[in-house]
């Protein structure tokens, strides 16, 4: 019966620590996961910034097709370095 009683109570133990740590290495691997969506989110926000600024600067239709229909004077000319964008070739 002691021995019986033993075996119980160290299966007990044993379960009950295996939770503890199984809890440990799941909170764990949140925390990661939930640094990871931070560094995500705050290159997204940086991004839609970025947008929000060009979004912003853009004229109307209207004054474009005004400029580009020959109604207003068009100055053009080279574009400076910083007016031009590079598209990478996409992942495949």
């Amino acid at each position: 019966m002691s021995l019986l009683k033993f075996l119980l109570i160290a299966t007990l133990v044993t379960t009950v620590a295996l939770g503890y740590v199984h809890q440990q290495v799941e909170l764990l691997r949140i925390n990661y996961a939930i640094n990871y969506n931070k560094g995500d989110l705050l290159v997204l926000l940086d991004q839609n910034s970025t947008l929000m600024y060009n979004v912003t600067s853009l004229q109307s239709p209207l004054y474009l097709e005004k400029r580009l229909t020959g109604r207003e004077k068009v100055s053009w000319e080279v574009p400076s370095r910083w007016h031009t964008i590079g598209l990478a070739e996409a992942a495949r």
